[in-house]
């Protein structure tokens, strides 16, 4: 009964967070309006330069032009989900350096969710239902999709955004350590666009080092493969285990960092 009311408070409170941040942006209209367009007419030229690229070859790689359009829509759906809700991942540094994170460690709540949750950017939820929208109107052209591959890839994009998570957490816990938050999260966003691509593209080793090591591949490219039903079953349960194993670990190194966590009033 404890851990439900727990759980309770925490959805209430990051409830809260969204609330507040939600209108915050709509507060400033205009410029959010702004700032939508951009995002839209960015990922409208690379998709184009996308088609543009592909247009004249049938397969690339095993894959139709069809396919690697899905597989680019994929990773932006997948991109910009985790950028909406790990956002506030980008304002630790400041977080740190002004001695303001004793503060949210002193409240009884916990600090993980205050850092990594509590800041999403909505305008990033209107780019999702533009690129959903896109998702579904090229699905349509294509084969070996069920109703079941749908259902999986529901899972898997869960999956990835564990995966994300995973990520975002290990950023946090270096920042505590070494104050250095935003070139971690700028290298980090580098290696994700390189998943504009399936990582079936890549030579090895480099292709195993981005699917078993830095899971990106799974993160990005099995969503995709799944909803296409080019995944067997084997490698959706290997993405379950790196998910999970993803955030327990993580979560560790979570729990290390903020034992060597020396306060401003220290």
């Amino acid at each position: 009964m404890g851990h439900q009311e727990d759980n309770m408070k925490t959805f209430r409170i990051i409830s809260i967070y969204y609330a507040n941040a939600l209108q915050k942006e709509l507060v400033n209209l205009p410029i959010v309006s702004i700032f939508l367009v951009g995002k839209l007419l960015r990922y409208a030229l690379f998709f184009l330069f996308m088609y543009l690229l592909v247009s004249g070859v049938n397969n690339i790689g095993g894959y139709s032009r069809g396919q690697m359009l899905i597989f680019y829509l994929v990773f932006n759906i997948i991109d910009t989900a985790s950028q909406l809700l790990f956002r506030e991942v980008y304002y630790f540094k400041p977080l740190i350096i002004s001695g303001n994170f004793d503060m949210v460690l002193t409240k009884p709540f916990n600090p993980l969710v205050r850092v990594l949750l509590a800041g999403p950017d909505f305008i990033d939820a209107g780019m999702l239902i533009i690129l959903i929208g896109a998702l579904f109107f090229f699905m349509r052209n294509q084969t070996g999709q069920s109703s079941l591959s749908v259902f999986y890839f529901l899972v898997m994009f869960v999956n990835s955004l564990l995966i994300a998570g995973a990520f975002h957490i290990i950023v946090l816990g270096i920042g505590i350590l070494t104050y250095s938050v935003d070139h971690l999260v700028m290298i980090y966003r580098d290696i994700t666009s390189l998943m504009r691509i399936p990582v079936d593209l890549f030579a090895n080793p480099l292709r195993a080092v981005l699917t078993f090591i830095i899971p990106i591949g799974i993160m990005f490219t099995f969503p995709a493969k799944v909803l296409l039903g080019l995944l067997s079953w084997q490698f959706i349960f290997i993405s379950f285990i790196f998910g999970v194993s993803s955030v327990v670990l993580s979560l560790q190194f979570w729990k290390f960092a903020l034992k060597h966590y020396q306060s401003a009033s220290s």
